[in-house]
């Protein structure tokens, strides 16, 4: 049963130290400490420090939704630096998240629509020592042909030694990856990641700009995709660095090992896994590189409490044919899926993070844990130093510069790598323009945005942005989306997104619980077309099945009961100037919904899907802009959309 609004209302927003406990470390931690490097003049990199003495920031106690990114490489990055020939460092990105006008060292200028309330700078951990050793020229290596190489942007004399345990031995002293002073590459890593530390709260403006220490965990397994995490730091309490994914052999358990012994104390952290739709069927399997334990299973459940849902490099929530049969299964999937015994540069039912969802039912059952209880966000993963940039209409998109000398066009044609780098063949580009993490939190500080994502109340969004709240009790009012009072009783008697529900008051699941669900669009982007809740369930047999349903849609329009799906409310695009519809559609949708499938003896989860109408997709706007046809291969429109966390149900303990 479902009650349904449309309307216009905000709902509560208020604005549109080393431990060296591991074998790994030991000898990491019996070399000195890095030397801090002295403080930078914040004038000259544009850097503002956190007022002192200045205002406390307002709190909500019914939360605000903030929204940022926290996927963004810099020149530190070695694939930007040398595949993007980008030159430009993280006090750049930082400035043009905060909102600043920045030109770019190619002296293109840059400025957000909106600026972003929060932002972590997240470059490689690979590679990182490399990069800055190449661009040294106080030091021995920055004449080494290697160097040579990089600093003229051939990716390739690099790749020889990414991500496979090897380092390039005339940068960094020997060719073994170790935790030792005679590694030259971990040593300037240790260094740098200071800098990364002390750039991040020189940015760092409570209740303006929150900036948290972050970086990116970079592993390519031999003969897999991505098993990439962007790690973030709650604050000023950070460890030592511990050694970037060649140092840990590409295994992400021994990443989840350093943080549980090296992040203590004041110490808080996330690892965010992302890109799972590349890992080549590795990121979410039933078997991978770390046993199946309870206690390997706890260990990753506490440090990835959420997932990178929606990115540049293509979207992870689920791919049609493969575990589902959702037609919106369908949006910016990036490979087609795999044919029989290939499993890189495809598309792999384990890469998917709806498949994951429902296979943490399955191990909950088996082994009392569920490693797969995530949070959503979504973000960029841009390369430019320009994050928070998702406006189709103005995708900045840089040519990636191959070793054989040629660009590759946005809207160019495919050639050999160009699954890896941008290309479709035919002439597509599979690239989009990423999403935005969007949080409740009480205020805009990092202590507040981080317990946010630690409790999960996290939603992504895939470049609009669209607010969601979504909500689940056993005694809610069956229109408690209609009431004005519907965030302070729904958080009295229920819980958020990404909560578990409580066992039902007397042990009594009866009809099971209400769903409240509320949605408000991006003022600058296309009305909302409908809100859906995907379930997943856990069956008697061990197997597990999914059912999505449409339950507040635009425009007057009701699900049908046999498909449980609302009518296409015909809203269209004009592909001659990209104009859209703007007289179909909501600029709010909310609802009040119980599960008419309930079982109360079955694990299940549940997440909210908001749809906008149709608008142009950046290829669009770029072929419009530069008087010449889209690419046949790439859809014409884009149908954004945002993603709450979910929330879990389990049974009562008999």
């Amino acid at each position: 049963m479902t009650t349904r609004r449309t309307r216009s209302r905000l709902a509560g927003n208020k604005r549109v130290a080393a431990i060296c406990l591991l074998p790994l470390l030991a000898a990491a931690c019996a070399a000195s400490a890095p030397e801090t490097p002295a403080a930078e003049d914040a004038a000259s990199s544009g850097a503002a420090s956190p007022p002192a003495g200045g205002p406390e920031p307002e709190h909500n106690p019914l939360r605000n939704a903030y929204f940022g990114d926290f996927h963004v490489h810099t020149s530190w990055s070695l694939d930007a630096y040398v595949l993007g020939g980008n030159r430009d460092d993280p006090s750049l990105a930082y400035r043009f998240g905060r909102g600043d006008e920045v030109t770019t060292a190619d002296g293109r200028v840059h400025r957000l629509r909106v600026p972003l309330d929060f932002m972590a700078v997240t470059d490689h951990g690979i590679r990182l020592g490399e990069v800055h050793l190449c661009e040294d020229e106080s030091d021995a290596a920055y004449d080494t042909p290697t160097c040579e190489q990089v600093r003229a942007n051939n990716w390739f004399e690099m790749s020889r030694f990414e991500g496979r345990g090897r380092l390039p031995p005339d940068i960094c002293g020997q060719g073994e990856a170790t935790l030792t002073a005679g590694n030259r590459c971990y040593e300037r890593s240790r260094h740098l990641w200071h800098e990364i530390q002390r750039n991040a709260d020189a940015f760092n403006e409570p209740g303006r700009f929150t900036t948290f220490p972050a970086y990116e965990w970079t592993a390519f397994p031999p003969g897999y995709g991505h098993l990439h995490r962007n790690v973030i730091f709650r604050g000023d309490a950070v460890p030592e660095w511990g050694g970037s994914a060649v140092e840990m052999g590409n295994r992400p358990e021994r990443l989840w090992e350093w943080l549980e012994a090296a992040c203590t104390g004041d110490c808080q952290v996330v690892a965010i896994p992302h890109n799972s739709n590349l890992s080549g069927g590795l990121a979410f399997a039933d078997s991978g590189w770390a046993p199946h334990t309870p206690e390997m299973l706890r260990l990753r459940a506490w440090a990835e409490p959420l997932v990178e849902i929606h990115q540049i490099k293509g979207n992870s929530e689920c791919y049609r044919g493969l575990g589902t049969t959702d037609e919106e299964c369908g949006f910016e999937n990036r490979w087609p899926v795999c044919e029989p015994g290939r499993r890189q540069g495809c598309a792999n039912a384990p890469d998917f993070v709806r498949n994951a969802l429902r296979a943490g039912l399955r191990l909950e059952a088996d082994y009392g844990v569920n490693p797969f209880k995530f949070g959503f966000i979504a973000s960029t993963d841009d390369h430019q130093s320009l994050g928070g940039a998702t406006d189709e209409n103005d995708f900045a998109v840089k040519p990636l510069k191959f070793a054989t000398g040629g660009g590759l066009d946005v809207i160019g044609q495919g050639r050999e790598g160009a699954e890896w780098f941008g290309d479709r063949d035919g002439g597509g580009n599979p690239n989009n323009p990423g999403g935005l993490v969007g949080v409740w939190a009480e205020a805009n500080t990092r202590e507040a945005i981080f317990d946010a994502l630690r409790r999960r109340e996290t939603f992504g969004n895939s470049g609009t942005r669209i607010h969601v709240r979504f909500f689940a009790g056993w005694d809610y009012p069956a229109d408690l989306d209609a009431r004005r009072d519907m965030v302070e009783a729904a958080y009295a008697g229920g819980v958020p997104m990404g909560a578990d529900l409580p066992d039902p008051p007397g042990g009594d699941a009866g009809g099971g619980p209400r769903f409240v669900v509320w949605a408000m669009k991006d003022p600058a982007s296309a009305n909302l077309q409908k809100v859906q809740i995907v379930k997943g369930r856990a069956a008697a047999d061990g197997q597990t099945a999914e059912q999505v349903y449409d339950v507040a849609c635009a425009d007057g329009l009701q699900p049908d009961p046999r498909t449980r799906r609302c009518a296409d409310n015909g809203a269209q695009v004009d592909l001659s100037d990209c104009s859209y519809a703007t007289d179909l559609g909501a600029a709010e949708l909310s609802a009040t919904w119980t599960d008419p499938d309930f079982n109360p003896a079955l694990r299940a989860f549940y997440y909210v899907r908001v749809l906008e109408n149709p608008t142009c997709r950046w290829t669009t706007h770029r072929a419009l802009a530069r008087v010449t046809a889209p690419p046949e291969s790439d859809p014409g429109t884009v149908k954004e959309r945002a993603w709450s966390s979910p929330i879990w149900y389990t049974p009562a303990a008999p």
